[in-house]
């Protein structure tokens, strides 16, 4: 009688246990102890072309699955030139996290690059250690920048003054591509600014100019030449106001300036430029000292506004 009751007692816990463990439960079934399991973001990280000298960096994301049983960890190390983890290159995640880290290429020459990362990782669903394929391309358009602006500045001392703007203006784009080609960029702005104030397109100019001045690692030389030719276009334009200061920073910084693309532009023209811009706002006296400094034999020119105004239109004639 007692086998019969634990035989029928035996028999319903089987069934109990078939119903809650049947196709038809939605109980999910926890994954074994001890496992866990990785993710990663990317099989691949491309590039792409990356101007020599300059860097791109790109985001790879390290995953501790959320049916993980304990916190993934492992690093990463990089192989191939030119790519490297910026940071810290090791992880300790707990299930449901993630981390990211920058990997970044920064190419020293031209070419196509690869390389590799390995992931070494305690998970179990993935062989450790795991590999991330990278590739990019280094490139370098300094010398076509280069070519162009030479070519605009022979088109300009030719007196061709549209073929002068056309190049310089295929240049600026290919400049504006990165900031390792800052000064080209400059020299650029600046030398379509002059090609357009050649043709009398003040405005224009002016706006060049004044963006060549922006970029903080412009050379010496595109620095004076960008001030000068924005004083004589602001002159120009009427603006004496403007012109004072933008004519006396290029003669303090170099008193015998002389624009190397017109021999006509020196440091003459810019201190009548003062001269004529302090007489039309009315200050005789620092007109005349202008000239004291234009013409020392004929220190020290009147401050008589008639006499002082003829002395300046004769010295236009001269120059």
């Amino acid at each position: 009688m007692n086998r019969i009751k634990l035989a029928f007692v035996a028999s319903v816990l089987g069934a109990v246990f078939f119903l809650a463990c049947g196709k038809n439960s939605t109980a999910p079934t926890p994954p074994a102890p001890g496992n866990i399991n990785i993710r990663l973001s990317a099989a691949t990280l491309s590039f792409g072309e990356v101007i020599v000298g300059d860097r791109k960096d790109s985001t790879l994301v390290v995953e501790n699955l959320s049916n993980s049983n304990g916190s993934l960890a492992g690093n990463l190390s990089v192989s191939g030139p030119n790519f490297s983890i910026a940071g810290d290159a090791t992880f300790n995640v707990s299930p449901g996290q993630t981390k990211s880290f920058v990997i970044r290429f920064s190419p020293t020459s031209t070419g196509a690059f690869s390389g590799s990362i390995a992931i070494t990782h305690n998970a179990n669903n993935q062989t450790s250690p795991a590999s991330i394929t990278l590739n990019g391309a280094g490139d370098d358009k300094a010398a076509a920048i280069k070519t162009l602006i030479q070519s605009g500045w022979q088109a300009f001392a030719a007196k061709d003054y549209a073929n002068a703007e056309a190049r310089f203006g295929q240049a600026i784009p290919l400049a504006q591509l990165s900031v390792i080609y800052d000064s080209l960029h400059a020299e650029a702005l600046s030398g379509r600014g002059w090609a357009k104030a050649y043709r009398r397109n003040f405005f224009p100019a002016k706006n060049d100019f004044t963006e060549s001045l922006t970029h903080a690692k412009r050379g010496v030389r595109t620095d004076l030449s960008a001030k000068a030719g924005l004083a004589l276009v602001h002159h120009a334009l009427n603006e004496f106001a403007a012109a004072i200061p933008r004519a006396l920073e290029v003669v303090n910084s170099s008193p015998n300036y002389a624009f190397e693309h017109d021999a006509k532009v020196t440091f003459k023209r810019l201190r009548l430029l003062l001269a004529q811009s302090y007489y039309t706002l009315g200050d005789f006296p620092k007109a005349a000292e202008q000239l004291d400094i234009l013409d020392p034999p004929g220190r020290p020119h009147s401050t008589d506004p008639v006499i002082l105004l003829q002395q300046i239109q004769d010295w236009w004639g001269k120059i």
